[in-house]
């Protein structure tokens, strides 16, 4: 083995024998952004999580307790077990709706749609830094490679133009492991939000089908 190969075969065996931090300091400064993004998407990850996991809790139970409560004619009743699962974006619907009923089904059912909204809009809440988070994290790593690239070309030029290939190969795999940290978040980040824009739209899908159904129980009370 010539000694350009066994530089290149030794600054190989150095990276994978490094751990995920090691080789994080080793891909500059850009790769503390990229751990900051990380740290951040994993709080907003659990904290999403642990609000759907809260309103998809007994949702289909309360719902249908509340509406059964209503066919019995006991709105009072109703309103104290909608009122007691704040949790739940249904039951708040729910609670919203039959305390309208004085006013009429058509105020109930604009009433309704409007605390549907407003419910809609606090599932998504920080899904939309998760979203900015996915696009621009893998630009962070591309930019980091680039920059690495740079000072690489730039440590070859003050070296007189003699290529040492074990300060190409080290400099590049280094300049490299922001583009896999960049994408590697970014590409977490974005399953992650579909996955939750796919739980919004479940929920939501079920939103409406019980607002309709209570909207014609109070109808035909009517």
């Amino acid at each position: 083995m010539d000694l350009n190969a066994q530089a290149v075969a030794d600054s190989i065996q150095s990276a994978a024998s490094m751990n995920i931090f090691t080789m994080a300091a080793k891909g500059g400064p850009l790769m503390i952004v990229l751990l900051l993004i990380s740290f951040i998407s994993i709080i907003i990850i659990i904290e999403r999580w642990l609000r759907f996991r809260a309103a998809r809790k007994g949702i289909g139970v309360i719902s249908m307790e509340i509406i059964d409560l209503v066919r019995a004619d006991q709105i009072e009743r109703a309103i104290v077990v909608a009122d007691s699962n704040p949790e739940s974006p249904i039951a708040s619907v729910l609670s919203r709706g039959l305390k309208a009923l004085e006013v009429g089904v058509e105020a109930t059912k604009q009433t309704m749609h409007t605390a549907a909204e407003v419910e809609i809009h606090k599932l998504e809440k920080n899904l939309g830094t998760l979203s900015t988070f996915a696009a621009v994290a893998p630009l962070i790593g591309f930019l980091g490679t680039v920059t690495g690239m740079v000072n690489v070309f730039m440590k070859i030029q003050a070296t007189g133009g003699g290529v040492d290939i074990s300060l190409l190969a080290g400099g590049i795999w280094e300049a490299l492991i922001t583009t896999i940290g960049g994408l590697t978040v970014g590409i977490l980040a974005i399953l992650l939000h579909n996955f939750f824009v796919g739980k919004i739209e479940s929920i939501s899908s079920l939103m409406d089908d019980t607002i309709n159904e209570f909207i014609i129980l109070i109808g035909k009370a009517k």
